[in-house]
């Protein structure tokens, strides 16, 4: 087979390949808008999420002893997942869950919780 038509086939088939995404993107429903939430809601969404971080604070102090970065990082993973399941049980965005949690956080002094972050720091040594 020559080297154009090999070429022209190349063509012709991504051609084709985009046209057919295309017309599948374009015919797809759009997705069920979710419900806004109340402040009672809010609340109860930042409570359930404040409840469960002395366990994951545990949990992840066990995984990555004296590896405050890694501690961190696993902190945040178990919240993430936590906050996909709260918003996705209550039917709401993600992002009314993570702005529940965040108001909270911002919204007075809590004696065992705060908003920090670990600077991220290269490791010496990489597996």
């Amino acid at each position: 087979m020559p080297a154009g038509a090999a070429s022209l086939i190349g063509t012709v088939v991504a051609i084709a390949a985009a046209v057919l995404v295309t017309a599948r993107a374009v015919g797809a429903p759009a997705p069920a808008p979710k419900r806004g939430t109340t402040d009672a809601e809010r609340r109860a969404f930042a409570a359930e999420v404040a409840a469960a971080e002395p366990d994951w604070e545990k949990e992840t102090a066990r995984s990555f002893p004296a590896d405050h970065w890694s501690q961190s990082d696993d902190f945040h993973g178990h919240e993430y997942r936590k906050l996909v399941d709260v918003a996705t049980d209550a039917g709401v965005p993600l992002e009314d869950v993570l702005r529940a949690v965040d108001d909270d956080l911002h919204r007075g002094p809590h004696e065992d919780r705060r908003a920090r972050a670990v600077p991220c720091k290269p490791r010496p040594i990489y597996d």
